[in-house]
């Protein structure tokens, strides 16, 4: 079966190809694919993520899939196939990357599959890397850092899923940064329904949202999560988070009142959790890095 890939590949163009591969079930619509990559001409973060837990999903149902595609094209820094190439795409699938030319770039962090359970160290390695693009320190990035700990304890509390698909992406000249984290797990309204029946997609992403709601008794998650991540990105930071649970849609943003937040039910079907989060690179406060003396 041959499934076209959306010529832009992000949040508002997802749906189509998912339900080419997928029904609403997750159960696989063919046992052979062939993923066509030609009419691509752009992908974002998110698009990266989703593809990610595509492939994953059909490698792990023992589906068999091959890809059609054109060369990257290294004359043209916006190829996205060159773009997928250096992110380490096709190398975290088949172990290396289509072109021998290929190299990370230094506004993008490699395409990782991340264990919810040793999420903190990536979150380590990540801050690490963004404070040294920022000329930060990494105590400059401290609420960013607690903020995607606490997305990843919030999806260990809503999702059975214990593995997901996290991708980086700084944007230089409009002073932000781009985080997508996606995982096909149950998703947060499904979780949510159990202990809260009448409830419909949509108003359980409301209801996620929170303070100190939680569905299960994560230790490291009461009393935070969602809410936590809210107040400190689009209040403090001046950023936005879009989450895409099942059929239901949450976007926050700052807006001249302060936090503006809509949730809706859309006909477009998630199988799992998707996060959008963007933070400002211009509002960081810069916090000076702590030393300690030995004193002998």
């Amino acid at each position: 079966m041959r499934v076209y890939l959306p010529k832009e590949f992000d949040k508002d163009n997802m749906y189509y190809f998912i339900n080419e591969v997928f029904d609403e079930n997750m159960d696989l619509r063919a046992r052979d694919y062939v993923f066509d990559f030609t009419p691509l001409r752009f992908i974002r973060p998110v698009g990266v993520t989703v593809l990610s837990n595509i492939i994953g999903r059909l490698k792990k149902q023992g589906a068999h899939l091959s890809i059609t595609y054109f060369e990257p094209d290294r004359s043209n820094r916006r190829c996205p196939m060159a773009f997928l190439d250096d992110a380490m795409f096709f190398k975290k699938f088949i172990d290396r990357t289509l072109d021998e030319k290929s190299s990370l770039r230094m506004t993008t962090l490699p395409l990782e599959h991340v264990e919810y359970n040793r999420s903190y160290e990536y979150l380590d390695y990540a801050m690490s890397w963004l404070a040294g693009k920022l000329n930060l320190t990494k105590e400059s990035l401290g609420d960013i850092k607690s903020c995607l700990v606490e997305v990843f304890n919030n999806i260990i509390d809503h999702s059975a899923e214990h593995t997901g698909s996290i991708f980086v992406q700084h944007y230089p000249r409009e002073s932000r940064v781009m985080v997508a984290i996606s995982d096909f797990g149950v998703g947060i309204p499904s979780s949510i329904q159990d202990i809260l029946p009448g409830v419909d997609d949509a108003e359980a992403l409301l209801l996620a949202i929170k303070e100190g709601f939680t569905t299960k008794s994560t230790p490291k998650n009461r009393g935070a999560g969602l809410d936590f991540l809210l107040q400190n990105v689009v209040i403090n930071n001046k950023g936005s988070v879009y989450i895409h649970s099942n059929h239901g849609i949450l976007s926050s943003t700052s807006g001249r009142d302060g936090m503006e937040i809509t949730s809706r039910k859309t006909e477009g079907f998630y199988p799992g959790t998707l996060l959008e989060i963007v933070f400002q690179t211009d509002t960081i406060e810069y916090v000076e890095e702590e030393f300690s003396w030995d004193v002998y």
